[in-house]
């Protein structure tokens, strides 16, 4: 006997009974069971770029709680509305040979043999990479820092760090692609190293040296 349209994830108890043309008999002992249910959300979705990787974001979260028995919880990943792993138990991914400086939309939905459960969402950027550099001096006292925006990227903040053996370094940041830099000494060799960022630190930094 197959009993349908029950609530999941809710206990019932059975007791049997025969019976004939001469009466009922006695009811068997009682059982009972748990009906399946579909798991919940997955939390803590978090999707981030590795140090020093222009190409690559790890994603991960929590997958949600067991609430029947032994239902085997798996994960469908969607990567930008595309299907790229259909069946995922573990809950860690790395994702490679990605595009430099660009965002990814993340979707997991949890399922198990019942049917999917919720679907969480979260958006992630890959790191930048950094600025080409191009020095000249000004005059005898100045610098000029021409930067060229990496892969024609947009809307990034830049930072170059000028730097001699004899002096503090110095530190322009901004989101211009042109820099001028006073108050240096003549006949003196300086290195200046630029990195980006678009909230993430660029993954590597260009560097150039020019004696004023």
């Amino acid at each position: 006997t197959i009993l349908s349209e029950l609530e999941q994830d809710t206990r019932y108890y059975i007791w049997v009974a025969a019976f004939s043309s001469d009466g009922q008999g006695p009811y068997s002992i009682r059982t009972s069971q748990t009906t399946y249910a579909v798991p919940g959300t997955p939390t803590d979705l978090t999707i981030s770029p590795p140090l020093e990787s222009c190409d690559e974001l790890v994603i991960t979260w929590t997958a949600p709680p067991t609430t029947t028995g032994d239902l085997i919880v798996r994960h469908r990943v969607y990567i930008n509305d595309k299907l790229e792993f259909p069946r995922r138990r573990k809950t860690t991914i790395p994702l490679k040979a990605l595009t430099a400086n660009t965002e990814y939309n993340v979707t997991v939905v949890a399922f198990n043999d019942v049917g999917d459960g919720g679907t969480v969402t979260r958006t992630g950027r890959t790191r930048p990479k950094a600025p080409s550099i191009t020095l000249s001096a000004i005059s005898s006292t100045q610098l000029r820092i021409m930067l060229t925006a990496p892969n024609g990227s947009s809307s990034l903040n830049y930072k170059c760090n000028i730097t001699e053996i004899y002096m503090p370094p110095i530190t322009v940041t901004g989101t211009e692609l042109e820099y001028t830099v006073d108050g240096l000494s003549p006949n003196v060799t300086y290195i200046v190293e630029c990195t980006s960022s678009n909230g993430e630190d660029s993954c590597d930094s260009n560097m150039d040296t020019i004696i004023i």
